[in-house]
């Protein structure tokens, strides 16, 4: 409330008295317009309204002639508990702002947590978890109302800092990385395990450009363990305050949180793994390889391999199964070495090995097939001795992997019949057809 508004109630009140239109036993009432600043005004506004009720009384005795001894007295004792209600209002007045304030951010920070359990609790993707986890880390630790939020989460390799995820309502994505020497803080938090808080400082070069061009002054870190091993640090930071223990013991909340999630996230992403990969050779299976099949746009044209190990019963029958899945290992190994990084090749059956090749042409597939059975034949053994037989079949935008499949191992069946250890391509000419051996 204005103190001209407190003003005019006291001006009314005086009137009032002066003119003699109430009698002096009303006079508590000049407290009422103290009460009302008290509790609605500044300090020193409401300080101002005593000193005029102290003046008014003063101009009453005046008028009436009251004995000065008794005026002082009069005046006394309303200054004196005029004063008491300034301060002892406002104080009142203080604390319960700052109780609704408290309550009002433990409901703002109770609802970030649930929104925090709710997106955790909503996605089985490892990155996703990260990325939610930062976004809510940066809001939880912000007091309401500040604009300066930021967040990041560091995974550390090697002695290598990178950072993989991270929010900033003001600045940009960083994504550094940088030695764990240079950030004393966030290497004293890997290494002990615990949450830490400081002023950014003592940082290497690298790290100190990236702070001053963030103007970070302070951070948290806040270590996250999976199965007992460091998965990475959540980091908050502060721009125009320090971070504080208690933005560090929210932030804590989160990770106990987060860890949870990222537990079951990738242990979801390992049995998913397992489900499409060969485990004996670690190359997709058959269902790994319709996965990377599903994930290509279906309007390219693809070159496939139908490979098959030659002589690996034979192998097992005299050296044992378990020469024969040392085979298999380093025929799939030399495969995968031959091919191109978009490439992809699976284990379909026991001895049998299919090739995707993205974008190729019967040109491009038979040069492959060509360097596959020459990187087999080569791989160094001291009685093993590799082969494979190759069927190769080119698929026009459109086909079916099925029907490719269908084509090269036609083919691939005529070079196991023809002595193995060579290529044919499916759909080539009669002339063209003739076995390919390896060099």
């Amino acid at each position: 409330m204005p103190v001209s508004v407190v003003g005019v109630a006291l001006i009314f009140v005086v009137l009032l008295l002066v003119r003699g239109q109430v009698s002096s036993d009303l006079q508590p009432l000049v407290l009422l317009p103290i009460l009302w600043a008290a509790l609605r005004c500044r300090r020193g506004e409401a300080a101002a309204i005593v000193v005029g009720v102290a003046g008014m009384l003063a101009g009453i005795s005046i008028a009436d002639r009251v004995p000065v001894a008794q005026a002082i007295s009069t005046i006394a004792v309303y200054d004196l508990v005029g004063g008491l209600l300034v301060l002892g209002v406002g104080r009142l007045w203080s604390h319960m702002t700052a109780a609704v304030a408290e309550r009002e951010e433990a409901l703002r920070q109770a609802t970030v947590l649930g929104d925090v359990a709710r997106a955790l609790n909503s996605t089985l993707d490892p990155d996703q978890v990260v990325s939610v986890a930062v976004r809510l880390a940066a809001e939880i630790a912000s007091p309401p109302g500040l604009r300066a939020r930021r967040a990041n989460y560091c995974r550390i390799s090697d002695g290598l800092v990178r950072v993989v995820a991270e929010c900033d309502t003001e600045g940009e994505w960083v994504g550094a990385s940088w030695p764990l020497s240079e950030h004393p803080h966030l290497a004293r938090a890997v290494q002990t395990r615990r949450a830490t808080v400081g002023e950014l400082n003592q940082l290497g070069p690298v790290v100190r450009e990236i702070n001053r061009s963030q103007q970070v002054a302070h951070g948290g870190w806040i270590p996250v363990s999976v199965d007992g091993e460091l998965h990475g640090v959540l980091a908050i930071a502060g721009r125009n305050r320090p971070v504080t223990e208690q933005d560090l013991s929210r932030c804590a909340a989160i990770v106990e949180m987060m860890q949870l999630a990222l537990t079951n996230a990738l242990a979801h992403q390992r049995y998913q793994t397992a489900a499409l990969t060969d485990p004996l050779t670690a190359l997709p299976n058959r269902r790994g390889l319709a996965q990377h099949i599903l994930e290509r746009p279906n309007n390219q044209r693809f070159a496939v391999l139908a490979l098959d190990v030659d002589g690996l019963k034979e192998t097992n029958d005299r050296y044992g199964h378990s020469a024969g899945d040392e085979l298999l290992r380093l025929i799939g190994s030399a495969i995968h070495s031959t091919l191109r990084a978009d490439d992809v090749v699976a284990r379909v059956g026991g001895d049998e090995f299919i090739c995707v090749l993205f974008g190729a042409d019967e040109t491009a597939g038979a040069e492959a097939a060509a360097r596959i059975l020459d990187a087999v034949v080569s791989t160094p053994h001291d009685y093993l001795h590799p082969s494979v037989s190759i069927g190769v079949a080119v698929a026009e935008p459109g086909t079916s992997l099925d029907t490719s499949l269908g084509a090269a191992d036609a083919a691939l069946y005529r070079a196991k019949h023809t002595g193995g250890r060579r290529h044919i391509l499916a759909t080539a000419s009669p002339s063209a057809r003739a076995p390919v051996a390896a060099a």
